[in-house]
């Protein structure tokens, strides 16, 4: 696809959810999110990941969903990383697939409500709800959105 002069080509993207290996602390979480931005950066992969915590009464552990996008060889491999990472345990590659331009600028990461006032002060760190908000608000065709949508509610 031709535009202004220059190559455009379609966004590659990936979703994939896995299952913490063992309960992440808010450092765990700042260090993971810093190596992750440096990295995604420095290979200029954009996207999303949100980590829900677990909780202790239940005995459930905590859970992240990503979506990362960029060039196909790239992410490919970047996933393949993250799958051999002890961090995470059921590694499910949930979709792939291409859109016309980036949907996530910028790498952030969302969490649930921590109570942790310590994570406003990280650059990238949003509120999950304004996520949730803006994927009750998009088409039901915009997949990936949706795929978000469900991870957070639980479905």
């Amino acid at each position: 696809m031709q535009a202004a002069g220059r190559n455009i080509e379609p966004v590659f993207y990936l979703i994939y959810n896995s299952v913490e290996s063992n309960p992440f602390d808010a450092d765990m979480l700042k260090t993971l999110l810093n190596q992750s931005r440096d990295f995604n950066r420095k290979n200029d992969i954009t996207g999303i990941l949100l980590y829900v915590k677990g909780q202790k009464i239940t005995k459930s552990r905590g859970r992240f969903m990503q979506l990362l996008e960029g060039d196909e060889r790239t992410v490919r491999k970047l996933y393949n990383k993250i799958t051999n990472d002890n961090r995470h345990e059921s590694v499910t590659l949930l979709q792939i697939g291409k859109y016309s331009e980036h949907i996530f600028d910028e790498w952030s990461m969302g969490f649930e409500d921590s109570g942790d006032d310590s994570f406003q002060s990280i650059s990238g760190h949003f509120n999950l709800n304004d996520i949730i908000e803006h994927c009750n608000k998009s088409a039901p065709s915009d997949v990936p959105l949706q795929f978000l949508r469900s991870f957070y509610n639980g479905i």
